[in-house]
């Protein structure tokens, strides 16, 4: 989807249609979660302190999210998807691989049953989106992002290796800044650099992550798209307007973002036994504790206890705590369900 939070709101306020829009706290010391293309075109991005956003784009009009809202038009659009296949992976509210070889309604192009998609979604929920077609995920990925908004590209097993051999590494999916920083470091700065890497030096720099960018430099990927992908871990944070000095106020703080996180398991049948203590300072350093236990946690008081846990050994603090945030992996489905996954590790 194209922008997508702040396009729900233009769509559902006209008073916002063509202005540069962000979602998220206007206050000191919010972040942008989103931003409508007006705002992009200042540098406004998600993730952007809302202080520096505001400094980009005086005009910037920051809009409360409304993650419910976004949620329903999700699964509005999660039911167009499957019309056309079953085999749907979401990534976010906002984006999913889909594989379509074998799909319901018999459509033999891909191309074809993208821009039906594409078109049933701008119907009936008066938003726009971007789709890639190729013949995996990673270039399918990649692809998605060539037209946007309200576009399409497609990159054929032909194009495939020449695509990706012109790009930056810093545009392939799963390469993020430190890594790119690592790799413009040994002289890798495009896909072509990064295929005339051998399989031992790039597993030797990047460990397990090596296999997988001497074969995404190729245009190869075989990682299946997988429906029933599991959710590896569930958490939630609070930055505060004031920085935090003592643990009472900590705690007190803490609270209501472990509750939030109970409330999912809760909803969801999901149980955790991994537990993870985030915390970013007054200079944006940041820390995390965990703490595995032998059992899946099945009470707000038990992750309550073992939250304030973690905390309580890193008091008293040099440096004011701006951040909050908890969260539970090594998940697992409850019996309520009527099944049990095996457990997945962070």
């Amino acid at each position: 989807m194209d922008a997508f939070y702040a396009s729900v709101e233009q769509r559902d306020n006209p008073e916002l249609r063509g202005k540069p829009v962000a979602v998220g706290g206007s206050h000191e010391r919010g972040v942008v979660a989103a931003a409508s293309y007006e705002a992009r075109a200042f540098g406004v991005r998600s993730a952007l302190p809302s202080v520096t956003a505001k400094r980009r784009c005086p005009d910037l009009i920051f809009v409360t999210p409304r993650f419910d809202v976004y949620k329903a038009v999700s699964l509005q659009i999660r039911e167009i998807f499957a019309e056309y296949t079953p085999l749907i992976e979401p990534l976010s509210l906002d984006e999913a691989y889909l594989d379509v070889t074998e799909n319901l309604k018999g459509i033999a192009s891909a191309t074809e049953i993208a821009e039906a998609i594409r078109a049933k979604i701008k119907k009936e929920t008066k938003l726009t989106a971007s789709a890639g077609v190729s013949y995996n995920k990673f270039l399918a990925k990649l692809a998605s992002d060539q037209n946007k908004p309200d576009g399409l590209f497609v990159i054929t097993p032909k194009m495939g290796p020449a695509f990706v051999e012109n790009l930056p590494v810093e545009k392939f999916h799963g390469i993020g800044p430190a890594t790119t920083a690592k790799m413009n470091q040994l002289g890798i700065a495009t896909g072509l650099d990064l295929r005339t890497q051998t399989l031992p030096f790039l597993q030797h720099h990047f460990g397990k992550s090596g296999a997988y960018y001497y074969w995404i430099a190729r245009g190869v990927d075989e990682w299946p798209v997988r429906a029933d992908r599991v959710r590896k871990s569930v958490g939630a944070e609070n930055t505060f307007a004031q920085d935090l000095h003592a643990f009472d106020p900590m705690r007190d703080a803490l609270e209501p973002i472990i509750a939030k996180v109970w409330r999912h398991c809760e909803a969801t049948s999901i149980r955790g036994r991994t537990i993870t203590l985030k915390v970013k300072f007054a200079d944006f350093q940041q820390i995390t504790r965990s703490k595995s236990v032998a059992d899946a946690i099945e009470t707000f008081a038990e992750l309550k206890h073992l939250s304030l846990g973690l905390l309580e050994p890193l008091l008293p603090m040099e440096k004011g705590v701006r951040l909050l945030g908890i969260s539970l992996s090594s998940l697992e489905q409850t019996q309520a369900t009527g099944r049990r996954q095996l457990s997945l590790v962070l």
